[in-house]
């Protein structure tokens, strides 16, 4: 079997991971708009072909990552993430760039998938 969306997972883990070498061990960098949304940028373009990839080895979903299951999954993290987890966690905060910043990866993501 193939596994879908292998390039974006690679690249984007390793994306994530500069990003919390920077957080960690550059001061400045805690200071940029970037340092606050990255990982939000992130998270569709790594998450979304893992969870697709998952239903793919269950036998659930056969065929490729569609532009139904980058809004399926932009919706969930928005509505979870930023409306419902705020009201029972005081740590988290729910914030709408977060949101932008999600529907931005879920545009490349969709370029990306249909590019490779």
């Amino acid at each position: 079997m193939v596994m879908l969306g292998v390039p974006q997972i690679i690249i984007g883990s390793l994306f994530y991971l500069l990003h919390c070498i920077l957080k960690s061990f550059v001061y400045k960098y805690n200071f940029t708009v970037i340092r606050n949304y990255f990982a939000d940028y992130l998270t569709l373009i790594v998450c979304v072909p893992i969870f697709i990839n998952i239903q793919l080895l269950c036998g659930i979903k056969r065929k490729n990552i569609t532009l139904f299951d980058i809004i399926f999954y932009f919706l969930i993290f928005s509505i979870y993430g930023e409306i419902i987890l705020p009201k029972y966690n005081k740590n988290i905060t729910g914030d709408y760039f977060d949101v932008i910043a999600y529907g931005i990866g879920g545009i490349v993501l969709y370029i990306s998938t249909k590019k490779c």
